[in-house]
């Protein structure tokens, strides 16, 4: 009797308890790794990504611009990173340079660039919008960046800088980079725009959805 009783009082095996919980716990972390995969190959990817305009352009866009412009100067002297021409024989016009004509003059600018390089670039431009997608070479690093924005007239000698978004691939930088691109990009262009001297004077300048409308004097020369 004494030995039965034994045998009742004996404690119950835990079976797989901790074996379950244990390959709960191990499903969590590789979903937890997989997970953050998942996140860096779309993010990897998305910076590889370059947001396509699809703007067609020719070299006959270029020239139709100069001579629209009615500027006479050479392409190697006209690039972002490129010393300024001395410009002279200032001239009224009135014009709208469209998209195609925009991109065209990017591109063949760009090919003289020394600090950078941009390449498959395109420039849409729409009411109140201009838009640039490029491949930015820099340092050896290629990205691609994709930017949107206003400009408009804030004297008769510069320009105010209303930057909508920027993006590196398809991830948008976040609000203090912007302003910050924007500030250095209204405070380079106003200095580009100062090196015309007395040859430039801005009455207009604005987007509309036939192109980049421009009223006002330039220089139909630089040497």
């Amino acid at each position: 009797m004494e030995e039965t009783k034994n045998i009742q009082e004996q404690p119950k095996k835990k079976g797989h308890g901790c074996l379950i919980a244990f390959l709960i716990f191990l499903f969590l972390i590789l979903s937890i790794l997989g997970g953050g995969y998942w996140l860096y190959k779309k993010i990897t990817s998305g910076l590889t990504t370059q947001i396509t305009l699809n703007v067609p352009y020719a070299q006959s866009d270029y020239d139709s611009l100069m001579s629209a412009v009615g500027l006479s100067v050479e392409p190697a002297k006209l690039c972002i990173d490129c010393t300024m021409p001395v410009f002279s024989e200032p001239q009224v016009v009135d014009l709208t340079v469209t998209s195609a004509q925009a991109t065209a003059f990017v591109n063949i600018t760009s090919e003289y660039m020394e600090a950078a390089s941009l390449e498959d670039t395109h420039i849409k431009f729409s009411e109140d919008k201009a838009e640039i997608s490029t491949l930015l070479t820099y340092e050896g690093q290629r990205f691609p960046v994709y930017a949107s924005g206003n400009v408009t007239r804030a004297t008769s000698t510069s320009v105010a800088v209303n930057l909508y978004d920027v993006k590196v691939g398809s991830i948008s930088v976040p609000k203090a980079v912007q302003d910050y691109v924007e500030n250095a990009l209204e405070t380079i262009t106003n200095e580009k725009l100062s090196d015309f001297g007395d040859t430039l004077r801005i009455d207009d300048i604005g987007f509309t959805s036939n192109g980049l409308h421009v009223a006002g004097l330039i220089p139909s020369k630089g040497e």
